[in-house]
């Protein structure tokens, strides 16, 4: 059954802000990590000669500060883990065509049309094209989930 452009538009439009928002969780979560970091270092902990993202402070003046930042990293580590498969089959996908790609820089890198235009070195109109062909085009390669999930009777 084929569905008209605004179910498309929609799916498509979920499918990309739920990558996108995996992208930006990771990146407030390392930006956390960093402040602490910084917080801990002016409080006198250092972390010379750590070990793949386990701290091991050579001054133990703030243990719960250590844990905390300990766990965050944890925390970050996981979320990588669990995350990136999906970000980099969707990048995968949109690099797969031009339209595609023209879509993710406007949905996920944030770009205006007129960006993608200078990006692609094309014109503001055929940059807004590429966006929707490139809609259309990504509903039928997503995960069928996200073609189903976001208007379950759309189908």
């Amino acid at each position: 059954m084929a569905h008209d452009y605004e179910v498309v538009s929609f799916c498509v439009d979920a499918y990309l802000r739920h990558v996108r928002s995996l992208g930006s969780a990771m990146d407030d979560l390392a930006a956390e990590i960093a402040e602490h970091e910084s917080r801990l270092s002016i409080m006198g902990v250092s972390y010379e000669g750590h070990d793949g993202g386990h701290a091991q402070p050579t001054a133990d003046k703030l243990p719960d500060g250590v844990i905390r930042l300990i766990e965050l990293r944890e925390r970050l580590s996981d979320e990588i883990s669990a995350d990136m498969g999906t970000i980099e089959q969707a990048r995968a996908l949109c690099r797969e065509d031009e339209n595609r790609r023209a879509l993710w820089m406007q949905k996920v890198d944030g770009m205006t049309y007129a960006q993608i235009a200078a990006a692609t070195h094309t014109s503001t109109r055929t940059a807004r094209r590429s966006v929707e062909r490139g809609k259309w085009s990504l509903y039928l390669a997503m995960p069928e989930e996200w073609r189903r999930d976001p208007i379950p009777n759309a189908l």
